[in-house]
């Protein structure tokens, strides 16, 4: 494994073209002026359940905690407390009024039961951090949700730490399918861990897939 390119060292990548360059996205904001979480504030912060921050977030928040805020991890940056909605109720926010029918995803959280933080990105689908159980690294895996047919959900990021890099333009990465980094050199054996681990499987389900499901 290339440390670099994992948790806390390629956050610091994802910091150090940040803040030199920007972010190359507009869905990304504007951090000219970040907010630095105190050491002492990380070091109590936990999250929903009682578990410790991954190595990516300790890092982020070190260098902002204002943008989580925006996106609506919490409401006050310099005293963070997690939201707690399941991936149902998170999904219709991201997605917004008349975006996707009411309950669409909830019928997921048999099998994804776990807290979701949203994140920006995507038109027919989004992306969100699902708190269910980390990878190896101490990570846990961002899901993609897509509308554009049946309801769908799969593990598109082993981390935060590898979506921020992908959304600062750190790393080149090539996405085909939502799930391509499963055959990923670098990232698939932690792929391979959230798609055993979330039982979402190499490619995803379809809410038809569910069991029980009708």
């Amino acid at each position: 494994m290339d440390e670099s390119m994992h948790g806390a060292a390629l956050i610091d990548r994802v910091i150090e073209r940040v803040g030199r360059e920007g972010w190359p996205t507009a869905d990304a904001p504007d951090l000219t002026d970040p907010v630095p979480l105190a050491p002492e504030a990380i070091d109590h912060l936990r999250l929903p359940g009682g578990r410790p921050l991954p190595p990516s977030l300790r890092r982020w928040l070190s260098f902002d905690s204002s943008w989580l805020a925006d996106v609506g991890w919490y409401e006050d940056p310099l005293d963070p407390v997690f939201g707690e909605q399941g991936l149902g109720a998170t999904a219709e926010e991201m997605y917004g009024s008349g975006g996707v029918m009411p309950g669409a995803f909830a019928g997921f959280e048999e099998l994804l039961p776990a807290v979701c933080l949203p994140l920006v990105g995507g038109c027919d689908s989004r992306r969100l951090l699902y708190l269910g159980a980390p990878d190896s690294t101490g990570e846990y895996p961002v899901l993609v949700t897509d509308i554009d047919d049946l309801p769908y959900v799969a593990v598109m990021y082993p981390g935060l730490d590898v979506y921020l890099a992908d959304l600062a333009g750190v790393l080149d990465l090539d996405f085909d399918t939502y799930t391509s980094l499963a055959e990923h050199p670098e990232y698939g054996p932690r792929m391979r861990e959230h798609a055993e681990n979330t039982e979402l499987g190499p490619d995803g389900l379809e809410i038809q897939d569910l069991d029980g499901w009708d």
